[in-house]
């Protein structure tokens, strides 16, 4: 007998299938990659803020042969995340939305596929869908307090006051462990319209809540108003407070965001843990048929060194306007000029950039059109 007789003996079934098939494709002689462990390290490099090893793992992962439906899904959401961390906004945005369609996510993974997306529209400032995409986060968790506060934001840049502080009351019944958060938006608000009283109220009460929340310790301060003492009571939403609208998500303020609300602390998820997967709920994605904004020319209100000082020069052209501006959607884009730094220039956008710049001027204030 041959050493490869004695070696082996008989070959049962099982192996002579294995070995068959490994001749017919070599790829078979080894076993399916765990895409598990992929995502626990996907996870991982997540949390730890390094997007690039996030990325190349989940490319690696999705380049594998036998990744089921779920998996798949999974992996192009944690790439979808990876590029947003990067700045990658239209390939986050492609990811995420692959990842919503593929119907292969668990409910929580799919809301915060709606979330994140909304996050990374919000921040393209493509508010109706960024708008849409914080809904679908509240149909699939009700009363979410980030939603709920994102949304809000979304609704203040669109100066829908009234559907915006719906919003912010709902985070705030919905017990939002952040209060200071829609606190501030509902003073943002109050300023936009003119109740100074209001608005400071708001901002004691935000930094009750957080007595470090800085923005509302400057605008508290712009409008005169007094810092609480240091051991203030920090106060909480009312338990059992009824919120009018059910379907109404809360959404933390986003850090940085687009003006007049000043700069918001977006909210911030940690990678999923993937176990399971649960029934899926026939929910259309929000990008479906979105709503376009509005068409025309951007013209420029002026530029600044710091964000938080275009924000503030957002309400100051609002309450300057005495009205021209009711109804435009402000948004601050940065540019770095070559030997001058950084700039935030805050811009709107307007079907007629010529008329609304002269009604501007001929009230005192800088208006000019955009050139880039």
């Amino acid at each position: 007998m041959s050493r490869v007789d004695k070696g082996m003996g008989k070959r049962t079934p099982v192996c002579a299938a294995m070995l068959l098939l490994a001749v017919l494709w070599p790829g078979c002689a080894f076993a399916a990659p765990d895409t598990a462990a992929a995502l626990s390290q996907i996870a991982a490099a997540l949390s730890a803020g390094n997007a690039a090893q996030a990325l190349a793992l989940s490319d690696a992962a999705l380049a594998q042969p036998g990744i089921s439906q779920a998996e798949h899904a999974r992996l192009v959401l944690d790439r979808g995340l990876a590029n947003q961390m990067q700045g990658n906004s239209e390939a986050a945005l492609a990811d995420l939305t692959e990842a919503i369609n593929a119907r292969g996510l668990t409910v929580p993974e799919q809301a915060r596929a709606f979330l994140e997306r909304g996050l990374v529209l919000d921040g393209m400032n493509r508010l109706a869908d960024a708008i849409g995409d914080y809904g679908a986060v509240l149909r699939l968790i009700p009363n979410s307090p980030t939603a709920l506060n994102n949304r809000a934001n979304a609704f203040r840049r669109q100066n829908r006051f009234e559907d915006a502080r719906r919003d912010y009351l709902g985070s705030l019944a919905s017990d939002n462990p952040a209060p200071e958060y829609p606190y501030f938006g509902l003073g943002q608000i109050a300023e936009s319209e003119g109740k100074s009283e209001e608005a400071k109220s708001f901002y004691v009460r935000a930094l009750a809540a957080n007595p470090g929340y800085g923005l509302a310790a400057q605008r508290l301060t712009a409008l005169g108003g007094s810092l609480p003492a240091p051991d203030a009571i920090i106060l909480r939403p009312p338990k059992g407070a009824t919120v009018p609208d059910a379907e109404i998500a809360l959404h933390l303020p986003a850090a940085k965001n687009p003006p007049y609300q000043e700069a918001e602390a977006r909210s911030t998820i940690k990678p999923a843990s993937y176990s399971g997967r649960d029934a899926q709920p026939d929910l259309r994605p929000a990008l479906d048929n979105p709503i376009k904004g509005p068409a025309g020319q951007q013209v420029q209100l002026g530029a600044w060194r710091q964000e938080d000082e275009a924000a503030a020069g957002w309400n100051h052209a609002l309450k300057a306007a005495d009205g021209a501006l009711a109804g435009f959607s402000p948004h601050i884009v940065a540019a770095d000029l070559p030997g001058k730094g950084r700039y935030y220039r805050l811009r709107v956008v307007t079907p007629d950039g010529k008329q609304l710049c002269a009604i501007l001027t001929a009230k005192g204030l800088d208006c000019i059109p955009a050139k880039d």
